[in-house]
C-alpha cells in the first residue's frame, strides 16, 4: 500500500533506496534542480564501486562542475532534460514520487511530501510500472552527457601537469649564488656552488659540510649545505 513521506522521512527513503540497490540492479534519480549533498555523493560513490547500474536525470541549467564529478562514477549514465520538471526516484523495489529536489537546501530546509510504493505490493505495482514508464521516456528524450574518453581525459591530465611544470620554472630565481664565497651565479640547487668551489668541494663530496651563504638570497647564513642549499626563510617561500 502506498504510504505517505514528509520531509525527513522522504530524505531516509531516499538513501536506503541508493544503498539497498544491489549488483547489477538499476538505480534511478530524476531531479530538474541539482546540488547533491556530501553524504549523497558517497552514497552513489558506494553504489557505483557495487556496480550499481545508476541514471540520473536533471534539468533546468547546465552543471559542468557537477556533470563532472557524477560522469566519474563509471556505471552512472547522466542526462539532461531542460524542461524536466518531475521529481521521481527509486530502484527495482521501490519508488517515491515526491516535491523534493536533489537540492541539500530543499532536503534541510524546504517543507518537502512524497509517496513512496513498493513494487512487489500488488496495490502498488501499477503505480510503480506507470512511472518508470514514464521515467523512461524522458530518459529517451533527454540529452545523454556523454563521459570524456579516456584519450581526452590523460591529454586533460597531461596538460595540467606541463602548466604546474611551467609556473614552476617561471617562479624559480634566475640568478643564485655560491654557497661557499657568495659569488653570483646560475641559480641551480642541485650545484649550487661555481666553478671553482664546485671543483674543491669535489674532492671530498661531502655534502653535509657547512657552508657560508644561502644559494638564493645570498646573505650568510649557517646550517646551509650542499644538501640544503636554501635559508630557511627561502625554503618556505620558494
Amino acid at each position: 500500500m502506498a504510504k505517505f513521506l514528509k520531509t525527513n522521512d522522504i530524505s531516509a527513503r531516499l538513501e536506503d533506496i541508493i544503498r539497498e540497490t544491489e549488483a547489477g540492479q538499476k538505480l534511478v534519480l530524476v531531479s530538474p534542480y541539482l546540488q547533491i549533498s556530501p553524504r549523497l555523493i558517497e552514497d552513489l560513490k558506494d553504489a557505483n564501486r557495487r556496480r550499481v547500474k545508476i541514471t540520473l536525470i536533471y534539468g533546468k541549467k547546465r552543471l559542468p562542475q557537477e556533470e563532472e564529478e557524477l560522469n566519474a562514477l563509471q556505471n552512472l549514465s547522466l542526462y539532461f532534460k531542460e524542461t524536466l520538471h518531475a521529481k521521481c526516484y527509486y530502484n527495482e523495489k521501490q519508488l517515491i514520487i515526491t516535491s523534493m529536489n536533489l537540492l541539500d537546501f530543499s532536503e534541510k530546509t524546504n517543507y518537502e511530501m512524497g509517496v513512496l510504493v513498493r513494487k512487489e505490493e500488488e496495490e502498488d505495482k501499477a503505480i510503480y510500472d506507470l512511472a518508470v514508464e514514464e521515467v523512461e521516456i524522458i530518459r529517451r528524450h533527454s540529452d545523454e552527457i556523454k563521459k570524456p574518453s579516456s584519450l581526452v581525459a590523460a591529454g586533460k591530465a597531461f596538460m595540467g601537469a606541463v602548466n604546474v611544470l611551467i609556473d614552476d620554472v617561471a617562479a624559480m630565481p634566475k640568478r643564485g649564488f655560491c654557497i661557499r664565497c657568495g659569488q653570483a651565479m646560475d641559480y641551480n640547487t642541485y650545484r649550487p656552488l661555481c666553478e671553482e668551489h664546485f671543483a674543491k668541494w669535489n674532492v671530498h663530496k661531502d655534502s653535509k659540510y657547512p657552508e657560508k651563504y644561502c644559494h638564493r638570497c645570498g646573505k650568510p647564513r649557517r646550517n646551509v649545505c650542499k644538501d640544503r642549499p636554501l635559508c630557511l626563510a627561502c625554503y618556505k617561500n620558494q
